[in-house]
């Protein structure tokens, strides 16, 4: 499954940076997320609780952060599985600056298996989509709240 996005900031390139790798604001702005721990500077253990369509349930796993280009560039690869199934993603995610602010561009490849993957690829990459869109929300929302 391939998914792509953009989400649009009134914040500078550096302060959004700052938010996409500050712990505190990424476990309120995963949707589902119980835990974020980091084990060193680029690994995290990572704990969720989601559900897509009937299939419910807890993931664990892994997020490793690589080509780090601060403040414009990362990729991210994740690994989780539970009782549902099982995700392995591949993130890009280029911070681009606006005259009035910056935008985060992102693509997204997953493989995804296991009763979760029954579901169905269409539906899974529309609610996937929707969660990203209410991610950046709740990335904004914390921001606004700091200031």
């Amino acid at each position: 499954m391939n998914i792509s996005g953009t989400a649009k900031f009134n914040e500078s390139v550096d302060t959004i940076w700052q938010a996409l790798h500050t712990e505190e604001i990424l476990v309120s702005a995963i949707p589902g997320c119980q835990s974020l721990i980091l084990n060193d500077d680029v690994e995290y253990d990572v704990n969720l609780r989601l559900g897509v369509a009937s299939v419910k349930g807890e993931y664990t796993g892994k997020v490793k952060i690589e080509d780090l280009e601060e403040p414009i560039h990362y990729k991210l690869y994740a690994a989780g599985s539970g009782k549902p199934g099982f995700v392995d993603a591949t993130l890009e995610c280029k911070i681009e600056p606006l005259e009035d602010g910056c935008q985060v561009v992102w693509t997204c490849e997953a493989e995804i298996g296991g009763t979760i993957a029954s579901v169905g690829n269409r539906v899974i990459g529309g609610i996937a989509k929707f969660l990203a869109g209410n991610f950046f929300k709740d990335v904004k929302k914390q921001l606004l709240t700091r200031a």
